[in-house]
């Protein structure tokens, strides 16, 4: 009876668009849990103080009554751990938040209450204008979404994709793996011990790389495996090793010997996509209505030229598998797509604010593949440098009579204050002068702690949510 109400519910909410399901997709360690805690705390400590959020319309005006969380509709997830969060970034030393290994979810509702109209006004029925706005959000690993591609490969097209050894950093961090493999005869009887064994070599392949700040890392659970670690699952790896003409004769012998080498992979490659790619996708990837794309420019140019292309290459891949297009009755109940779009560059408190229209412009130019396709099915897109959870302040610093720009902040690691001058963004995909010149830096500051009323403080917020929320609450 439960279930019941709670589908009829949402139907409810669907047919008079009530209510939105928002993506927040961001590769690991672009911000998601950070922008999913602030989002949050954001809204539920609206206060009446139009200032607060000057670029969000409804705020503005003080349409907003408040906002709450509620009870989600989907029971067997865990949900958003935003008290957890919060907790963390109180006090006089705040802690980022935790970040994220498994799936979770939160549901918030936002009242609000538009002008009355003047007939409304004239009349002398007095009735209550305020309405109410389900927002669902989704947090997950960014490991994750590196997965997605494998919906539409087979283990022979994976193994071939030629993305694990595309460059000799990935080929010279790929030694200890590609040596193991070599005594790997995939035609004989499974050796299921040196299979896990070689799984073992290719999963600190991609710790390393993880570690270089190269985004192509699948199986994305391998790095992130929770409660499946040394589950045969997770212990299979491509074959990069065996020609293309080579190919045909292999997946005829897997069909015909069930227990050979070839056959093991293939099958544990299949499970690991039926288990958790496929379910994953249906259950929540294809049911978004707006969507933030959070994506960090900053760290790749701290890390080599190689991890700013593998950036570029990530995000046009995950880009492939969402739904986009104007919403209606028919989508928003049975075919969601996703009609907003934000594409949002993170840390933009670790620049000076000379730098900020460089940011911007780097990432419409690092996105700008997938917003040609925006365009094409007539999306509304936008670009917003932002800071979920601010951790620096500008200041002007004066050295031998010059005033120069800098950043203020306290250390991660011992809350010691520092002033820097990270350098400059380039406003354009950087050439090979930049690696070759390139001085940009920035270190891991702290959280700011909380205003005295509890709210995070935070750059840009304001205009992610005219965005997002915007159309529904006027």
């Amino acid at each position: 009876m439960a279930n019941l109400f709670s589908n009829l519910q949402q139907k409810y909410e669907q047919v008079f668009d009530r209510q939105l399901k928002i993506a927040v997709t961001g590769l690991s360690r672009s911000g998601k849990t950070a922008f999913i805690t602030s989002f949050i705390n954001q809204l539920l400590t609206l206060d009446g103080n139009k200032s607060s959020l000057p670029f969000f319309r409804a705020a503005a005006k003080g349409w907003i009554k408040g906002a709450t969380i509620v009870p989600q509709t989907d029971l067997t997830l865990p949900t958003f751990p935003y008290q957890q969060n919060l907790k963390a970034l109180q006090g006089e030393n705040p802690t980022w938040p935790q970040a994220t290994t498994d799936i979770s979810v939160i549901r918030l509702a936002l009242k609000y209450e538009l002008p009355k109209s003047l007939w409304r006004k004239m009349s002398e029925v007095n009735f209550s204008n305020q309405q109410t706005l389900y927002i669902d959000i989704i947090d997950y690993p960014g490991e994750w979404l590196l997965d997605l591609p494998l919906l539409k490969l087979d283990y022979a097209h994976w193994s071939t994709s030629g993305h694990f050894l595309a460059h000799p950093l990935r080929t010279e961090l790929a030694q200890a793996w590609l040596q193991a493999l070599e005594s790997f005869d995939p035609l004989a009887p499974a050796d299921h011990e040196q299979i896990a064994t070689i799984a073992q070599e290719y999963t600190k392949f991609l710790f390393a790389c993880k570690e270089k700040g190269l985004e192509f890392i699948q199986p994305g659970r391998f790095v992130l495996p929770g409660s499946y670690t040394n589950a045969p699952v997770l212990q299979f790896f491509p074959l990069v090793n065996v020609t293309e003409q080579t190919w045909e004769q292999l997946l005829n012998h897997a069909k015909k010997h069930h227990e050979s080498g070839i056959a093991i992979l293939i099958q544990r490659y299949k499970t690991y996509v039926q288990t958790f790619v496929e379910n994953f996708y249906q259950q929540h990837f294809a049911r978004f209505d707006r969507q933030v794309i959070l994506v960090d420019c900053l760290t790749p140019l701290n890390h080599s030229a190689i991890a700013f292309q593998e950036t570029q290459q990530a995000l046009e891949q995950i880009f492939q598998h969402f739904q986009y297009g104007k919403r209606n009755l028919w989508h928003r109940l049975f075919a969601p797509q996703i009609d907003k779009l934000v594409f949002a560059a993170t840390k933009v408190d670790h620049i000076t604010s000379d730098q900020v229209a460089n940011l911007k412009s780097l990432l419409q130019q690092l996105a700008q593949n997938n917003n040609r396709q925006a365009n094409y099915y007539n999306i509304d897109t936008a670009f917003i440098p932002i800071a979920s959870i601010r951790a620096t302040r500008q200041v002007v610093l004066t050295q031998e009579g010059q005033t120069y720009q800098a950043l203020q902040g306290r250390l991660k690691q011992n809350y010691e204050s520092k002033y820097l001058y990270p350098g400059s963004v380039p406003a354009h995909l950087p050439e090979a002068s930049f690696w070759q010149q390139h001085t940009f830096a920035f270190d891991d500051f702290a959280p700011l702690p909380l205003t005295p009323h509890g709210k995070i403080e935070s750059i840009g917020m304001d205009q992610v949510f005219e965005v997002l929320l915007g159309d529904k609450l006027k």
